[in-house]
């Protein structure tokens, strides 16, 4: 007799869809397959109900309503249809022209997606079976961490019951040969007000500890949203190119959502962690770069009324810009605005004067700005024609290379090129130098251009790297630095403030 698989067993196709991490990819491809087969009548394929359903399941997600709803009453009702319609409306997410360049972590309507999905396990599993299910999850959950006494033979959690002496609601009964320091429950110190750390909610009986089932929850939430991740990579691994385009370009309704609220300056809906201060300093950028040098000029101290000029004569080419440029209605309005952003990386405010003055710049402004019309004008930075020299005398070191590289990568000119078209003006450049070849240098560019991390071009050095210091020339003396002079698009910026916040939370 066969095992039984995810995709023709139900109770096993729950398992592996609450249980992910624990199950290699095969299982999890099974459980997709399950989700796929719902979209097979007869024989036949029907693409176009699997479309359907997945643009519902992804603009449901931006409902914060429909997410909390699906809490208490399922939004799909079976865990491998759930898993597909999840990973695939992310990878439409991810798709996205605009996300092109941020890194998942930073887009907002894939931790909506990740809630709704979270949420909607959660109620599928409280709903499935004779609780089974949910002593195999808590086996998981409480189990012994491999230096912590060994593993326990046994089931960790051998029953969910009732204890009224303990208290109202459930409780998970683990075994004291069993119990981990997991299994050590405190009342959250949010809810008390102390710090000492809470009362001990965990009882003891009969040699049992008796878990309150709260904390089954709130662990299983965190679990779920480290297991949707795998569900998503294993998705995104088992696509072809051909079914990934197919998708993308049958898929509508997700990309429109996400358009609208661009247009609409509804940036909070699609970015985590958006300042909402964002949208002014964004269009303050624009009416700047826009306006005459006689009038005011990006990364220079203006006072709020030469500000108020430039923002008065841009035009706004959205609603959303509209909407900003309307509620800035004088200099002193805008003067307050900026004050209320001071802490914004973007905003400078010089008091010394007699009159405040204003700079709308990023870190690193304020130094000397390059017009990059091609490739040779990044040896206008004293570094850079350091090692431009150097590398007469000697072969580069792969670091030179990479960071070369990666700086054309971000160069506003090359962000709709072909890596073909790339490659040839490298080549060009590189030709200079006598070590160059051309085969091997080819094969160096397109190996960085492909080297990306989880996606994401990388960053070029900035001039803090201790790489860079054999041929900086000190940048208490450089009118340059490299993020602040070349002209590299948002997303770059976008990137170097996620990446200095930090990965405080992966998604």
């Amino acid at each position: 007799m066969s095992p039984s698989t995810p995709t023709d067993d139900e109770d096993m196709a729950y398992r592996v869809a609450a249980l992910p991490l624990e199950y290699g990819e095969t299982r999890i491809n099974q459980l997709f397959t399950r989700g796929y087969n719902r979209y097979v009548v007869d024989g036949e394929d029907q693409p176009e109900d699997l479309v359907n359903d997945v643009e519902r399941f992804g603009t449901a997600a931006f409902k914060e309503q429909v997410r909390a709803d699906a809490a208490e009453e399922p939004f799909v009702d079976e865990p491998g249809t759930l898993a597909v319609l999840a990973t695939l409306s992310a990878i439409c997410v991810k798709e996205h022209p605009k996300f092109e360049h941020a890194s998942p972590r930073n887009i907002q309507v894939l931790y909506d997606i990740r809630e709704l999905y979270v949420n909607n396990l959660a109620s599928l599993i409280r709903a499935h079976g004779d609780g089974s299910l949910q002593q195999d999850i808590a086996d998981v959950l409480y189990s012994k961490e491999p230096g912590e006494d060994g593993p326990h033979p046994g089931r960790v959690c051998t029953g969910i019951t009732e204890m009224p002496e303990f208290g109202d609601g459930l409780y998970l009964e683990i075994p004291m040969a069993a119990a981990s320091r997991k299994c050590l429950v405190r009342e959250d110190e949010s809810s008390t007000g102390n710090d000492d750390g809470g009362e001990i909610l965990t009882r003891v009986k009969d040699n049992n500890l008796y878990v309150p089932v709260g904390d089954f929850d709130s662990k299983y939430r965190d679990y779920a949203e480290r297991a949707f991740k795998k569900l998503l990579r294993v998705q995104e691994d088992g696509l072809s190119d051909d079914q990934l385009s197919w998708l993308t370009t049958n898929e509508s309704a997700i990309t429109e959502r996400i358009d609208r609220f661009l247009e609409t300056g509804h940036h909070e809906r699609i970015w985590r962690n958006w300042d909402r201060g964002e949208r002014t300093i964004r269009v303050l950028r624009r009416a700047l770069s826009d306006a005459p040098d006689d009038v005011a000029q990006k990364g220079e101290f203006h006072t709020a009324k030469e500000l108020y000029r430039a923002i008065t004569a841009y035009e706004a080419e959205d609603e959303w810009e509209s909407s900003v440029t309307d509620w800035i209605s004088s200099p002193s309005s805008l003067a307050k605005t900026l004050a209320d952003h001071e802490s914004h990386s973007a905003v400078t405010i010089d008091r010394d004067g007699r009159v405040n003055t204003y700079r709308i710049g990023r870190a690193g402004t304020g130094a000397e700005q390059i017009e990059m019309r091609e490739i040779e004008d990044l040896f206008e930075l004293p570094c850079m024609a350091n090692m431009e020299e150097r590398l007469h005398e000697k072969k580069p070191v792969r670091k030179d290379l990479y960071n070369f590289a990666r700086m054309v990568m971000w160069l506003p000119q090359y962000q709709d090129s072909s890596l073909d078209e790339i490659v040839a003006d490298l080549k060009d450049v590189f030709s200079r130098w006598p070590w160059y070849d051309e085969q091997e240098t080819e094969y160096q560019v397109r190996y960085e251009f492909s080297n990306t991390i989880e996606g994401n071009t990388p960053l070029p050095m900035n001039c803090d790297n201790d790489d860079l210091q054999r041929y900086c020339i000190g940048q208490d003396q450089c009118p340059y630095s490299i993020w602040g002079s070349l002209p590299f698009p948002d997303e770059m910026y976008e990137q170097v403030e996620e990446e200095s916040a930090g990965p405080t939370e992966q998604f």
